[in-house]
């Protein structure tokens, strides 16, 4: 827990510092793409911390009126980010159009590779925690830092193809369209994440099967359990697990309370399963008593 919320900060440091380099660079420089990556990763800096928050309330404990917890208001976290970033792709794809075409100078690439490299770092360590942990803010935050890396290689290339505008006049459009793919490129990664949060917020069954066969082979080691459906939702960093069971139908009903109980309590002491929450059903008829 405290692993995420320190990958986060740094993640955010990481955006701050990348977002004032491009933006002051675009600036300097007149090179619009420039400034709309930098726009964007500004935009990065500003969900991070949406991310902290939500991080921190999607931890906090069951209530009564919320017996599951909160672990899917990291989903919610997760609009909010593809919001902002699909009114920025916009406001980047309108802007493209009403700016000034200026040929930079090719010290602007060494800026580049610069925020390039600070950049695929923070991916990196945002992915393999990400991944440690089962955590759905890093995997969205990964998702984020992609596209703003893929627009940085665009303004690469864009700042190279412009040095041979003054021979192919053609070329001067080179910023423009960049921006414009920029801004494309934005629109996909905000559309990809309220998408895939909007179908986990509604409940959509998580199909793993790693954790499917473990909870599968786990039940029914009990002589008891005849079969077993699994169903797995997905709450954030956690799940909750809906397990219909077939038992014995000789076993009484305070047998097999004790042993749903019993399910209940060894399958969330199986930390590995990351499985929070349990809820079974019991199929077979028993006897009374």
């Amino acid at each position: 827990m405290k692993l995420e919320f320190k990958t986060l900060i740094y993640s955010m440091i990481n955006n701050l510092v990348i977002a004032i380099i491009k933006i002051v660079g675009g600036v300097i420089f007149g090179l619009g793409s420039l400034f709309a990556d930098g726009m964007h990763t500004f935009s990065d800096f500003v969900t991070d911390i949406v991310c902290l928050v939500g991080a921190k309330i999607s931890k906090k404990k069951p209530t009564k009126y919320h017996p599951y917890g909160f672990g899917k208001v990291e989903y919610l976290t997760n609009l909010f980010v593809g919001i902002v970033l699909l009114l920025l792709a916009f406001y980047i794809i309108i802007s493209s159009f009403f700016k000034e075409v200026i040929i930079p100078p090719l010290s602007v690439l060494i800026l580049l590779f610069v925020v390039f490299g600070l950049k695929a770092l923070a991916i990196f360590i945002m992915n393999k925690i990400g991944i440690r942990i089962n955590s759905q803010l890093l995997v969205t935050s990964v998702q984020e830092s992609k596209a703003d890396l893929y627009s940085t290689i665009g303004v690469v290339i864009i700042t190279i193809l412009l040095q041979f505008s003054n021979k192919v006049p053609i070329l001067h459009y080179a910023d423009i369209v960049g921006s414009v793919l920029i801004g494309l490129i934005v629109l996909k990664t905000a559309i990809s994440i309220i998408w895939d949060n909007s179908l986990l917020l509604i409940g959509e069954e998580e199909d793993n099967e790693e954790i499917n066969n473990k909870v599968k082979e786990f039940v029914m080691q009990r002589k008891e359990v005849k079969d077993a459906d699994i169903s797995l939702i997905e709450y954030g960093p956690y799940y909750r697990l809906q397990l219909m069971l077939e038992l014995d139908s000789k076993l009484n009903l305070r047998q097999v309370t004790k042993i749903e109980e019993d399910i209940k309590k060894d399958i969330i002491r199986h930390r590995s399963m990351k499985i929070k929450y349990v809820s079974i059903n019991v199929t077979n008829k028993m006897k009374d008593n």
